[in-house]
């Protein structure tokens, strides 16, 4: 058989049909269950519903869950906020809650007693216009009572009354009541209360996901949620939390179902440290939320993986203002004496493929550096696996240690720090594949949203995916076919040590692909030399595009800098990867620089990059990177939110055409910066000639008509501009020349 026949097919299979069927759906098929659907976060509401999942009969190679972040009509907050979601499972456990329950209540409120009339009665008021008394009927009340004893909460009755009143009220000239005679009422109650023991079950909350909102704008994510298998069955009951109180968030949760034996199957689930808790309190140290727990591991244990989700809030207090939502350490894990450690730390904030990120007229801080977190990004587990620690039958002793910190104070209204943990033990009875290898990502080329950091990228560069080993023991070689528009020519073999459920990042030798839309392909087989057991997983295609075709000989480089302009710096580098120009001294704040660069015909990246991550807007001053194409200015590429870095990857040929020619060549513009008037000496024939000027964005504001060019230099008036840069076109006797024009006063 053709191994692309063996690709993955995602078939969604409605519910009703697949579990009406008497027959099941092939390995490798998918089904799709949506919960949440759109539910609107708002003023730090939640949503809790219960959705119907396949049973548990059913085996499940991955589950995946899509989560989308979406933004109201009213538009989406403002804030980076914490998104979780949650299964509450039942526990078995029946417990009590002590409840009052009075023998009458007055509109759902409990009242001592009650005067009150059988029919409707009025309230009494001056009317200034017709020099008279009002009258107006007084709103009804409803009185629901509760008169078994047996079940005291339980409504027996319920009865239509109205409030007692007062009349015959005497009024002066300016409507101030002067006297008036209370109204006997028709009847009266007095309350008497009983208190009970309601019973309920317990549930069990366990969070399933974890992400942290962006600002202003929405985003989708996936997290692969087969852990949980022993919580996704039949009916389940979600929670859903974002708490915000500018504007809000729709929320849309989608499971996909793959069916097939799970590399480790789950059969067990503890929680064990949940919640948030201060950090650094004297009288409530987090140590006492973090006790050691013990986990008793049953004989059929056959892998034991410990998770923690833990991400850092608060800042601004004393003596470290970072800690903790900006405070990069290390926590540890220990587990029957062995010590792991948690870097919690999330460095790569400002390449987040989401970016700029903020709503109108607001700046936001997307790109800043966090504890285990990214604004429009998930939270990143710490998996830890204890497998070998302790024998099946034995114990597990695990504990959670906090580096000690204590705060001291800080500035009125400092948010303080704190911790937002959950964490839970997974046990597994089996491990179903020996030879399992999957390619779980393709990086480059691809279309995809997450990966448009490094896309499109050059006919020429490396295409580069992402494989997992998926079969108990170490993978060591891997073959890889893969090529573009179905045309699946390429072989590459991995070799290598690969741990079981660990991944790496390859790069196969280059593609070639022309101009245009194109599809990439790439599939596995014969991981350490045998036949794959789980061959769904070995194929994925990426539609990507080829990158723009620019006819030049030379781009120009601009930076405005902001007011840290040592952070700056930038290179272009051919399809190789070699650098072939680069700049990293940008001396002055606020300023603007421009770089010309000849190229000849080929391939090139153009990056900029910022050693903070805060880009060059809009913190410090508001600057801009921008490639331009030669004397034209066409705009290749421009950024200036950009955090880490930005790049575009675009061909340049120089070979067919007209070649545009450097400026110095043909046309000197002086004063430059200019002030009211410049002045422009030019190589160009003699005779009439058209010049134009340009603002930055290429937008003709004004051309004059140049009638004799003698002496090879004019004067033009550009008083009525304001400062920043422009450009000027001459052109005479079919030759064309452009020069850049800062004005500056």
């Amino acid at each position: 058989m053709n191994k692309l026949c063996l690709i993955r097919l995602f078939l969604c299979v409605t519910l009703a049909s697949f579990w009406g069927s008497p027959s099941r759906a092939a390995t490798g098929d998918t089904i799709h269950v949506q919960a949440f659907n759109q539910f609107l976060h708002q003023n730090c509401n939640s949503g809790r519903s219960v959705f119907l999942f396949p049973p548990d009969s059913l085996s499940f190679y991955k589950i995946l869950l899509r989560y989308q972040l979406s933004c109201p009509s009213f538009g989406c907050d403002i804030y980076d906020r914490i998104a979780t979601l949650k299964v509450y499972r039942h526990t078995g456990v029946i417990d009590s809650t002590l409840t009052l329950a009075p023998s009458f209540r007055v509109d759902n409120q409990i009242q001592d007693s009650l005067y009150f009339m059988n029919d409707t009665s009025y309230s009494y008021s001056w009317n200034q216009s017709s020099m008279s008394v009002d009258s107006s009927a007084l709103p009804s009340l409803q009185v629901v009572f509760y008169n078994d004893s047996l079940q005291p909460l339980i409504p027996t009755d319920t009865v239509t009354v109205w409030p007692a009143y007062f009349n015959q009220y005497v009024f002066d000239s300016s409507g101030t009541a002067l006297d008036s005679i209370a109204v006997p009422p028709d009847d009266s109650l007095f309350v008497t209360v009983d208190t009970v023991y309601v019973p309920f079950e317990v549930m069990d909350p366990v969070e399933i996901a974890r992400a942290i909102t962006p600002f202003g704008e929405g985003v989708t994510l996936w997290f692969d949620v087969s852990d949980y298998r022993t919580l996704l069955h039949d009916s389940v009951d979600l929670y859903s939390r974002v708490c915000g109180y500018s504007n809000g968030w729709l929320v849309s949760t989608d499971f996909y179902f793959i069916e097939g034996r799970p590399p480790l199957h789950p059969y067990k689930l503890t929680n064990l440290w949940n919640g948030t808790f201060a950090y650094g309190s004297t009288t409530d140290p987090i140590e006492n939320h973090l006790q050691p727990d013990t986990l008793e591991l049953d004989s059929q244990t056959v892998y034991t993986k410990i998770r923690l989700v833990t991400t850092g809030h608060g800042f601004g207090g004393n003596p470290n203002p970072e800690v903790a939502e900006f405070y990069d350490v290390t926590h540890k894990l220990v587990i029957n004496g062995d010590t792991l450690p948690q870097h919690l730390w999330r460095s790569d904030c400002g390449s987040n493929p989401l970016y700029p990120q903020g709503a109108p007229g607001y700046t936001s801080t997307w790109f800043y550096k966090r504890a285990n977190w990214c604004p429009g990004s998930y939270v990143t587990p710490h998996d830890y696996n204890a497998t070998g620690l302790a024998p099946p039958g034995g114990q597990l002793i695990v504990d959670y240690n906090m580096e000690p910190y204590t705060v001291t104070g800080g500035p009125a209204g400092f948010y303080a720090p704190e911790y937002y943990i959950q964490s839970q033990a997974v046990f597994y009875d089996s491990i179903a594949y020996t030879n399992n290898a999957a390619i779980i990502a393709i990086r480059r080329p691809s279309d995809a949203f997450e990966q448009n950091r490094r896309n499109p990228v050059c006919e020429g560069v490396s295409p580069e995916i992402t494989i997992k080993n998926y079969g108990y023991g170490s993978l060591t070689n891997l073959t890889i076919h893969y090529g573009v528009d179905g045309n699946i020519n390429q072989v590459f073999t991995w070799t290598g040590v690969l741990n079981f459920l660990d991944t790496v990042t390859l790069e196969l030798p280059t593609v070639s692909f022309g101009a245009g839309n194109h599809e990439f392909s790439v599939y596995s087989e014969l991981p350490n030399g045998f036949q794959d057991e789980f061959p769904f997983d070995d194929t994925l295609r990426s539609p990507f595009h080829a990158v723009n075709v620019y006819n030049t000989n030379f781009i120009r480089m601009v930076v405005k800098t902001d007011g840290s302009p040592s952070e700056v710096s930038w290179d272009i580098k051919d399809a190789a990867g070699t650098v072939f120009a680069s700049r990293n001294n940008f001396p002055a704040s606020n300023s603007l620089y421009i770089d010309t660069v000849f190229l000849s015909t080929g391939c090139y990246s153009f990056t900029i990059y910022d050693s903070f991550g805060d880009g060059l807007c809009c913190y410090g001053g508001n600057g801009f990177f921008r490639i331009l194409k030669g004397a034209t200015a066409t705009v290749i590429g421009t950024s200036g939110d950009y955090g880490d870095f930005y790049s575009v990857q675009a061909t340049i040929d120089n070979g067919t055409g007209t070649i545009e020619n450097p400026i110095q060549d043909f046309m000197r513009v002086y004063p430059n910066p200019a002030g009211n008037y410049v002045t422009v000496n030019t190589s160009v024939a003699e005779g009439p000639a058209c010049m134009t000027l340009y603002d930055f964005s290429g937008r003709i504001l004004k051309a004059w008509d140049v009638k004799d060019l003698t002496d090879y230099r004019f004067t033009l008036d550009v008083s009525p501009y304001a400062e920043g840069m422009y450009f000027l076109e001459l052109k005479s006797g079919g030759e064309r020349a452009v020069a850049r024009l800062v004005i500056q006063r």
